[in-house]
């Protein structure tokens, strides 16, 4: 049993830091403004949800923030379903957990940047 959750976090380790390189050295590496993320589902949702103030919040903030989270939803989500033996079951498991990680981590990541941009005014 010890030996699996070392394995497993050696598993999480590995693909966070190889999703998280992905993400900072090719997705995100040329976009350094709002306008060149049009096309960026993610950083799209916070600023349309909680109606951040776009000269406000910075574009790099929220583009280091998707760098930090998006690689932290799928390596949790891998680790899930390769211990899931049936693959029709880790499928539909993980789809569910990716779907309920990136709706709670966007909805409190969303919730802090605009109580920080509230700070600002106030």
């Amino acid at each position: 049993m010890k030996e699996k959750i070392i394995i497993n976090v050696i598993y999480f380790l590995v693909s966070y830091l190889i999703i998280f390189l992905l993400y900072s050295l090719v997705i995100n590496r040329k976009k350094k403004s709002y306008k060149d993320a049009t096309k960026q589902m993610d950083i799209l949702y916070l600023v349309n949800k909680f109606k951040l103030n776009t000269k406000k919040t910075k574009y790099n903030t929220l583009k280091w923030i998707t760098n930090i989270i998006n690689p932290l939803i799928i390596s949790i989500t891998f680790i899930i379903v390769t211990n899931i033996k049936s693959f029709i079951l880790g499928i539909m498991i993980g789809f569910l957990v990716m779907m309920m990680l990136i709706y709670s981590i966007y909805e409190i990541i969303g919730r802090i940047l605009k109580k920080k941009e509230f700070d600002k005014n106030g």
